[in-house]
């Protein structure tokens, strides 16, 4: 199916009755197909349980290392954006920063942590990276910014 784009559009994403659009390459190419739902397996479940845990993990964080991370987004979006403009996307914000480091984390340490039932108390007992902002960067889990080492606030 070939679909026009009417009124000077570009190009046209998301979803519109039963049809799903999505633009590709900076809008030259539009692909339509019939939205169906997929079929929900052992993986959709465990991610949705992990993506819960990590949200609660956020909320129960301290203020200060919430604000660390706020930062530290900021800071990350004004050094670290792409040059170009037509490779520049949406920066990352504190939530998913933190979601970042998490994974990579359990990626470095597959054995001896669940993201499905870890909690703030076994994180500060595991002495994670995590913790801190500052420490996220030393580990590698986020790029350097200006000022990263007075980011030290403890997450509980």
């Amino acid at each position: 199916m070939k679909v026009e784009l009417k009124y000077n559009l570009r190009g046209y994403s998301g979803k519109l009755g039963n049809m799903v659009y999505c633009s590709y390459y900076n809008y030259r190419l539009c692909h339509s197909r019939i939205f169906t739902y997929p079929k929900l397996s052992e993986n959709h479940l465990r991610m949705r349980d992990i993506s819960h845990n990590l949200n609660e993990l956020y909320l129960q964080a301290s203020e200060a290392y919430r604000s660390d991370l706020q930062l530290y987004s900021r800071r990350n979006a004004m050094e670290n954006q792409a040059r170009s403009v037509a490779l520049r996307k949406q920066m990352p914000g504190a939530k998913a920063l933190f979601v970042q480091c998490m994974w990579a984390w359990a990626k470095a340490n597959p054995e001896a942590l669940d993201l499905k039932t870890i909690t703030l108390t076994e994180m500060l007992a595991l002495e994670s990276p995590v913790c801190r902002v500052c420490t996220s960067v030393e580990a590698g889990y986020l790029k350097k910014v200006s000022r990263w080492e007075e980011l030290t606030q403890l997450i509980a």
